[in-house]
Order: structure tokens, then sequence, then C-alpha cells
């Protein structure tokens, strides 16, 4: 079967998401019957792929955040593996574009919809992650949310073996994939994933999609004082992309929409910390955002408040 090709600079309409990422959690406690089917494999650039069907909102379709499955020389790198059940959907679509092994698991953050299906691949493979991500996923005890209860006992073998702090490199050549952490956001230990020859970025959920997002303050270091700030130094220091594949858009988009979407978090920042200072409420704070116009953004009120209140109590 020939993969489905994912046209530049399409777009999905996405409806409103109007629970977080923890109610989200129940989708685990379904039947395999009940699991949505993984999608069609796409292709985004030469032997990169997507994996999507990633909008939490739409629960008859959700599987999880978007998976990237990257052949190399080597074998297949995957950025993420969705809820857990989908590992061998995830292998099974793999096989259809390549004959060769997936050998490296990259986790952008801990998160179950993200690292969801990590201990269905078989032996041997490579975990990648943050090393903050790593010790949230080593954690004794943990929300469902966090995923560590998945890495315990004989699947403590898939907890990650390389981990960086700051930034690391992965092959080379036309095979080359960076990555980047500058702070916490969603979580303490996110990671944007550069392919450096296809000029792509995966975000993780430092960019899920053009909404406010949900951040992970009670379980895995999450801060919205820190979000935008992180955005912007990646901004700032990440150069070579042109494309973003965000967390939880079913679709490639444009280097322009990072920066709006960091533009975007900057201005949440900024009026909570001045509306702070001038003592306003935060409820004033957010009619007043609320009262502004971001057209291509889904502005969930709950999401805003939960933002600017966290700012407040400098979280």
């Amino acid at each position: 079967m020939q993969p489905r090709k994912l046209i530049d600079g399409t777009r999905v309409r996405i409806g409103v998401l109007a629970t977080t990422v923890i109610v989200g959690l129940s989708v685990t406690l379904q039947t395999v019957q009940e699991r949505a089917p993984i999608p069609a494999i796409e292709e985004i650039a030469p032997n990169l792929y997507l994996l999507a069907a990633s909008n939490p909102g739409d629960r008859a379709t959700w599987t999880g955040g978007n998976t990237v499955a990257f052949v190399i020389e080597q074998g297949v790198v995957l950025v993420d593996t969705k809820l857990p059940g989908y590992g061998s959907d995830i292998i099974a679509q793999v096989a259809t574009v390549t004959d060769k092994p997936i050998t490296t698991i990259i986790n952008t953050h801990t998160h179950f919809d993200h690292s969801g299906s990590n201990t269905e691949f078989p032996d041997p493979i490579e975990v990648v992650a943050h090393e903050k991500t790593r010790a949230n996923m080593a954690r004794e005890s943990c929300q469902p949310v966090t995923n560590c209860e998945a890495f315990k006992g004989q699947n403590a073998r898939y907890l990650p073996r390389r981990t960086f702090t700051e930034r690391m490199s992965l092959f080379g050549g036309a095979d080359q994939i960076d990555l980047f952490h500058f702070g916490p956001g969603h979580t303490d230990g996110d990671t944007f994933v550069v392919f450096r020859q296809a000029r792509m970025m995966h975000t993780g959920d430092m960019f899920q999609r053009r909404n406010v997002p949900f951040i992970d303050f009670v379980n895995s270091g999450g801060s919205a004082t820190e979000f935008a700030v992180t955005l912007q130094k990646a901004v700032d220091g990440i150069s070579g992309v042109d494309t973003i594949i965000p967390g939880h858009s079913n679709t490639v988009l444009p280097w322009s929409d990072f920066m709006a979407y960091t533009d975007f978090m900057t201005d949440i920042l900024t009026m909570a910390q001045e509306g702070e200072q001038s003592g306003a409420s935060v409820d004033e704070v957010v009619e007043k955002f609320l009262a502004r116009d971001y057209p291509r953004f889904e502005i969930d009120s709950q999401r805003v408040k939960d933002n600017i209140q966290a700012i407040y109590d400098s979280r």
C-alpha cells in the first residue's frame, strides 16, 4: 500500500476542545474493539511519515499525539507512540513504507498519549528523551497522565537509556536529528525534535495546535510563567526549520504559525503579569484577554483562566 501524500498547506478545521488531557485518560480504559483505528501513514517529506488522528476533541478518531516515523539507514526512528494499545498498529503502518525495523523511540514528553505504546515494541529498541522526562517516567508513584506505572517491573527496560540536558544530535548527514530543550512549559522535560534534511520540527505539546494549552502543573513540572519564555527561546535558538509537526494537529503547519503561537502565549503571560502588578483580579484579566481577537485560535475561557491563575500563583 502506498502512503497517502500530505499536501503542504492543508488545513484541518478543529473543533473547540472542551476537556483537558487528564479527562482524556478515560480513553485508556476502553477495550481494543472501541479503540479508534490508526490512520493511514502520510508522507510529509522524503523518508518522513506522519501518523495523525491526534485531535483529542474528536474522541471517535483520537489515537493520541502525533507519531512521526523517520526511515534512516540503520532503521526507523519514531517520535512518540500514541495512546496505549497502538504499538502493533504503528508497526503495521510503518511496514507499508519500509521493511526496516523500528530501532529508536524519541519521546517529546512523558504523557500517556505520547508514550503510551512504548512498551509494545520488540527488543532491541532504544528510547531517547530529556533527562527530566525520564525522571517522570521512573517515578515510584504518579498520576496516570504521567504514565510512570507503564514502566514498572520488567517494563523498566523501556525507560530511556539515552538522555540529554539541553541539546543532543542523533545520527548524521541526511539522517541527522537534533533534540532541543529550552526549559519548562507543558511539562519540565519537553523536547523539540528537528529533522534537519526535511527542515521540519516536531514540537510535542509545547505547540499542541493553535489553542490555549493544557499545562501539567501538578504531575510533570509544567509552568505557565515559563511557557512563553521557553517558546521564545526555541524561536531564537532553532534555525533551518520551515514546517512544524504539532503535538495535536492533524496536519503540518508553517514555521510562521509557531512564531504566531509564541506571540499568543506571550500575550497571555504579559497580560497576566501586568494585571497582577496593577491589582486587577484574575477574572478581570481573563475578561480583557477574551475581548481580544485571535481568529485562528481556539479560545477556551477555562483554559485561559487556568493559565492566568497559574501565573498569578507563580506556577
